[in-house]
């Protein structure tokens, strides 16, 4: 990195690639609408565990095989006492 290149800032979680999946949300009105997850295995000391990452664009992870690691921007966010994760802003 250069003297003129600060580093990015923000939330990042390395872990390895598991799938790209999808989950159906039934909204108030009573309609279904697909939402697209990225699933990170994260393994630290204390054990794995599946992260879901919402992201609108999973054709971005299409090249990704896995167990390949990788290191991502991560969003947290919360809705009605639900905190989940996002790729993007």
């Amino acid at each position: 990195m250069s003297e003129n290149q600060t580093p990015k800032q923000g939330f990042f979680v390395t872990a390895s690639f598991d799938r790209a999946f999808v989950k159906e949300r039934k909204n108030a009105d009573g309609t279904y609408i697909k939402v697209h997850y990225i699933g990170l295995l994260v393994r630290s000391d204390d054990g794995t565990q599946l992260c879901e990452l919402r992201t609108k664009h999973p054709e971005k992870y299409q090249h990704l095989k896995r167990d390949q690691v990788v290191t991502l921007q991560i969003h947290p966010r919360a809705f009605k006492d639900n905190v989940y994760y996002s790729d993007e802003s």
